[in-house]
């Protein structure tokens, strides 16, 4: 009777914890949220997280696309998932609202837009493309866009340099990218998809009572993680960011996350185009790339002995250039004379202004930027661009 009156209370309260159950065991993603739940994430910001029937944050969409209707896909991580906010004000459900105002001018009269989400946090470049093909692709997008977050993308590409036991990855190979499972062997899996694990995580799904332990729990570790910034022997650190992403690699872990991440843009260029999708690179920086405050990225880059912060962007853009794909570079838009911010885009509430996602006005940016983007690319695909 306790336990029943305290899971009432809670619930009568709003009281839930979306990352208690967020990360459901999936055979091909490693993970993905359960479908049709709901819980609040209060951590970073705040925001009622609601999944659809697939397990995305995001409305439920027909897979058949409507003659009238220009379909665009995202895919990425918590930059885009951005749990920290309502979702009303994610960049790309305000993409969607200034498109369908007539971001477009006369281009497209007769179409409305409809965005379609399959971003979910922690996922990395072999995730979003494993949701390319397992999910977005059946929706028949005319616009795929992979937002790529330079901070930890490069990392997540390779096992040497990652620490997450249930990710899939893709190996490059002579013969193409090959996925490589055995995230399905590991103990943290298999505990996972067991039967004390499948009991565990419907509990979580379902009870209150169990999700609030998990948050008091979090909540003690949190206090552990270091600030944003913090200073070491070989320079300042961004939290959650390995500086080995602002040099040339000098290690074989380093070259492999390189040489793996452009062969899935490769890959992803090329399925989206066989289907007849448009694809772009979202570049998104690090809080230190785009620091409104110009001199201290420069100290920082001096810091880590290096000229400046952008090689990984100038490494991306060769990659695109190569495979000709469109861009949307957010650092050096955020950075260019003239266009940076007062206010730090980056940074919530009980957070370091500059540093950890985006706040709303970040979002907003960003979702300006895109939608000049899709316009520009509507308009050439309108004319039946064969770059597409």
């Amino acid at each position: 009777m306790a336990l029943l009156l305290g899971e009432v209370g809670l619930r009568l309260a709003g009281q839930s914890y979306y990352w208690a159950f967020a990360k459901r065991p999936d055979p091909v993603l490693g993970w993905r949220p359960p479908p049709d739940r709901s819980a609040w994430q209060r951590f970073e910001g705040e925001a009622l997280v609601r999944t659809n029937a697939l397990g995305f944050r995001d409305r439920n969409h027909r897979p058949s696309k409507p003659e009238d209707v220009l379909r665009i896909a995202v895919l990425g991580d918590s930059f885009t998932e951005a749990v920290q906010i309502p979702v009303e004000q994610t960049w790309w459900r305000l993409m969607e609202a200034s498109l369908n105002r007539g971001a477009c001018a006369s281009d497209t009269p007769d179409k409305s837009f409809e965005v379609l989400n399959f971003a979910v946090s922690g996922y990395s470049p072999a995730q979003s493309l494993l949701a390319w093909r397992t999910f977005a692709k059946q929706f028949s997008p005319d616009v795929a866009i992979l937002a790529f977050f330079i901070g930890n993308d490069l990392t997540e590409s390779v096992r040497p340099l990652d620490q997450e036991p249930l990710r899939p990855y893709l190996i490059p190979t002579e013969q193409g990218l090959v996925l490589n499972t055995e995230f399905r062997h590991s103990p943290e899996y298999a505990a996972a998809t067991g039967l004390t694990g499948r009991t565990r995580q419907w509990l979580v799904e379902h009870s209150r009572i169990a999700q609030l332990v998990l948050q008091a729990r979090d909540a003690l570790r949190m206090r552990k993680i270091a600030p944003a910034t913090t200073s070491r022997q070989d320079g300042p650190q961004e939290l959650g960011v390995d500086n080995g992403v602002y040099r040339q690699p000098t290690t074989p872990a380093w070259t492999a996350a390189w040489d793996t991440t452009e062969a899935i843009l490769a890959a992803f260029t090329a399925e989206a185009r066989a289907s007849g999708t448009a694809p772009v690179l979202m570049i998104i920086g690090t809080g230190a790339q785009v620091h409104p405050n110009a001199h201290g990225r420069a100290q920082f880059a001096a810091a880590l002995g290096v000229d400046d912060l952008g090689y990984p962007v100038r490494r991306l853009l060769r990659v695109a250039t190569r495979h000709r794909i469109a861009v949307l570079n957010l650092p050096a838009r955020w950075t260019a004379p003239g266009q940076t911010s007062d206010q730090p885009l980056y940074g919530l509430p009980g957070g370091r202004p500059g540093f950890g996602h985006w706040n709303q006005q970040g979002h907003a940016e960003a979702a300006e930027a895109a939608a000049g983007l899709v316009c520009r690319l509507q308009a050439a695909l309108s004319l039946g661009d064969s770059g597409r």
